[in-house]
């Protein structure tokens, strides 16, 4: 007789019995294939989907558990329906900090979940605290805004090396946060996750740079690493996604309710190895042209497997051309960082890329079809949301951040 083998859980070496509290600490735009070897040493490794391109629309995906598109937020003046659950509805003392950055833009998007201090707090918590990672402006620019820093930087090389500086000091705040929780006996009753809520672009495919657009694996891989003294430091088969957060936290701390709605499972059951996630890639234009022929301007769903994907490019052929020259010419990003190239060299290969309706990256393990036909189902649904306008100290942040 043959003895059929289950496959452990993705977590299922975690000691669930010493977990009481959850701390996530999300690096804004760190790609997987830059995750630094001091956080890799620490626990298990996940190569990781992105719920979407942009702070914004993943940073809610994380919370809810939901794909982006049930969650209905896509900018910073967006904020939750308050009656979709999230991790800060859990039993458990919860709250949300920005560790670097000022302003209410994230906070906002998530009904004020209030602050949380790691120095004086109760168990059992779950406390969520989003550092800049390798968002610019970078290390040792902070002085200039992103667009400012993009045009001063030479070349490719010294854009690569300035951004895994400023990851680098990204990860010495990490391990401070890890030291607060250790010298209040923390860490053995508390599971760490860090995590970045989208990846970067830094040249690839004819010279983008930041994230956003266009959608490709540099911007939809991410990494997730669970530290747990109970966990081997090893890299995981398990391709996981940003909707599985909240179900996994919820199942340890709480019964696993809250999070009944979400669209992710929980790490601490059996999943397939490979699940087809989606990528929203949304980008809207000023409030002004809201509800106009160019909104969306940009629109291009994606679905990723562990060794490739499938990107849909859906939007307007009348828009797609004015989306390629604003990002290759005149972003904060890519149009900053190629000021000083060859204009129309640059704008010819924007378009190019833009242009194509459809993109394979890798080898995905769903087919075209299958990955088509979820990216159409999921990109189809609307949420409302409520939308407000932006204070003037958030919109000079957002500048200074690149977003014009």
């Amino acid at each position: 007789m043959t003895r059929t083998q289950t496959r452990p859980s993705p977590l299922g070496e975690l000691d669930t019995d010493a977990i009481e509290n959850v701390y996530l600490f999300i690096a804004d735009s760190v790609r997987y294939d830059c995750v630094p070897d001091r956080v890799v040493d620490r626990g298990r490794l996940f190569k990781t989907a992105a719920a979407a391109l942009c702070t914004p629309q993943s940073v809610p995906s994380i919370v809810t558990g939901r794909h982006a598109p049930r969650h209905g937020v896509t900018w910073f003046n967006d904020s939750l329906n308050e009656s979709l659950p999230t991790l800060f509805d859990l039993d458990a003392t919860t709250g949300y900090n920005e560790v670097v950055w000022e302003g209410r833009a994230v906070n906002d998007i998530l009904n004020e979940p209030g602050r949380i201090d790691l120095e004086s707090v109760e168990e059992p918590f779950v406390a969520l605290e989003h550092d800049n990672g390798g968002h610019s402006p970078y290390v040792d620019s902070k002085n200039q805004s992103t667009a400012e820093m993009f045009s001063n930087i030479s070349d490719e090389r010294e854009l690569r090396r300035r951004y895994r500086e400023t990851v680098a000091a990204s990860t010495d705040r990490f391990e401070e946060r890890l030291d607060v929780l250790e010298d209040q006996d923390l860490l053995e009753s508390t599971l760490v996750i860090y995590l970045a809520d989208h990846g970067e672009l830094l040249g690839e495919h004819g010279g983008f740079v930041g994230h956003g657009l266009p959608a490709a694996p540099e911007v939809a891989y991410v990494p997730t690493v669970f530290i747990h003294e109970s966990l081997a430091s090893e890299t995981a088969e398990t391709f996981i996604h940003h909707t599985d957060l909240f179900p996994t936290i919820d199942h340890l701390v709480d019964d696993g309710r809250t999070s009944a709605s979400a669209d992710g499972d929980s790490l601490l059951e059996v999943v397939d190895a490979d699940r087809p996630a989606y990528t929203q890639g949304v980008m809207r234009p000023q409030e002004k042209y809201r509800g106009t022929i160019l909104d969306p301007n940009y629109d291009a769903p994606s679905i990723w497997t562990k060794h490739g994907g499938f990107v849909f490019n859906d939007t307007s052929k009348l828009v797609l051309p004015l989306t390629a020259t604003f990002d290759a010419l005149f972003s904060g990003y890519t149009g900053a960082f190629n000021d000083s190239n060859f204009r129309p060299a640059v704008l010819a290969r924007a378009l190019r890329h833009y242009l194509s309706g459809e993109q394979t990256y890798g080898t995905p393990s769903v087919s075209r079809t299958d990955a088509r036909a979820m990216a159409d189902q999921l990109s189809s649904i609307t949420v409302e949301t409520e939308s407000r306008s932006l204070d003037e100290e958030t919109k000079e942040h957002l500048e200074q951040l690149g977003y014009r």
